[in-house]
């Protein structure tokens, strides 16, 4: 099993970064992704189907876990060849008002240049979703 773990801290509160991080109409604005939506325009919530799209990548991943304003997971359903590619977000508050963001990926098996562009991805994610809930 491989692993990416990435973190990043910010002044925004764990309640601040959730709102990003649960309302995926959002993913495009703080992400690298051009366009994010729910497939069939249900609610972002357990069981849903995210798509995100970024020339050349058109993926798709289900929802699996849930708290909010402290975590989501998500599993990659197809768009990469990456085998059991699984993700946790993890908002922890930090003593002076904000938060941690942690990024903690899994995944069987990709390609030298898909767990590269994996590696670069989660931690651009990470960063990026810091950053929008208030950067320090």
């Amino acid at each position: 099993m491989q692993t990416i773990d990435a973190s990043a801290t910010t002044s925004g509160s764990p309640s601040a970064v959730w709102a990003l991080l649960a309302d995926a109409s959002k993913w495009a604005q703080w992400g690298a992704w051009s366009k994010v939506e729910v497939e069939g325009g249900g609610p972002h919530e357990p069981g849903a189907v995210r798509v995100l799209v970024k020339a050349p990548f058109h993926l798709r991943e289900r929802v699996t876990d849930w708290v909010p304003g402290e975590r989501m997971g998500y599993e990659l359903l197809d768009g990469m060849r990456v085998r059991d590619y699984r993700a946790t977000v993890t908002l922890e508050p930090e003593a002076e008002g904000g938060s941690v963001v942690r990024w903690h990926s899994t995944y069987e098996h990709a390609g030298p240049f898909t767990a590269l562009v994996l590696r670069l991805a989660v931690r651009d994610a990470c960063k990026r979703l810091a950053k929008a809930a208030g950067p320090r």
